[in-house]
């Protein structure tokens, strides 16, 4: 015969389920990008809002960035930066262009890529 359930265990399965539901939610998020096109404008959508709020903007804002960095970035399929090659820059300091590299490799876009896909994403990034 089973026992009604106490308060106190009827808490801890609603806080445990409320839990599972978030985790299953955070990663249900992460958008399933399957052709060149989505992931091209995945990626300028993820650094243009880095750009204006995010990591991108601290960087400018703290070295004073001022012109364009045009770069080739290669997405993996767990969606990081894999490599950054620069393209052309008119940013002067060769240092401040190796920490925006830097900044670029170390980025997450949030989305997935099929397994053991890559793709080539050519960007410019333009600091007032």
């Amino acid at each position: 015969m089973l026992r009604p359930l106490t308060m106190r265990a009827l808490r801890s399965i609603l806080l445990l389920s409320l839990a599972l539901a978030c985790a299953a939610g955070t990663q249900a998020q992460r958008p399933e990008l399957n052709t060149q096109a989505d992931v091209e404008k995945h990626v300028h959508d993820v650094l243009t809002a880095d750009k204006a709020h995010g990591r991108l903007a601290e960087l400018a804002v703290a070295l004073g960035l001022r012109g364009s960095f045009t770069f080739d970035l290669t997405v993996g399929d767990k969606g990081e930066a894999e490599t950054v090659f620069p393209i052309a820059s008119t940013i002067e300091r060769v240092e401040d262009r190796n920490r925006l590299k830097d900044l670029l490799k170390s980025m997450r876009f949030g989305c997935k890529l099929p397994k053991n896909k890559r793709f080539k994403v050519r960007e410019t990034l333009d600091f007032p």
